[in-house]
């Protein structure tokens, strides 16, 4: 189950601002045990229901950072 790894989501979070590259990667969390309000307070991009709407929501926040209009 994903529960035993939701906390190390958060941790992935801030060593990517440690780093100083969160602005560079788009991240997306998923699965049944998480919600948007989870994704929020982890700081995610986005919450995907599953792995069909995870690729779709890549797809749109590629064509922002493209600067394509969706």
């Amino acid at each position: 189950l994903l529960t035993t790894t939701m906390p190390y989501m958060k941790v992935v979070i801030d060593t990517l601002k440690e780093k100083g590259i969160r602005k560079e990667i788009i991240v997306l969390v998923g699965g049944a045990p998480l919600n948007d309000a989870f994704a929020e307070a982890i700081e995610a991009d986005a919450y995907c229901r599953d792995a069909a709407v995870a690729v779709e929501t890549a797809k749109k926040f590629m064509k922002i950072r493209k600067g394509v209009k969706t």
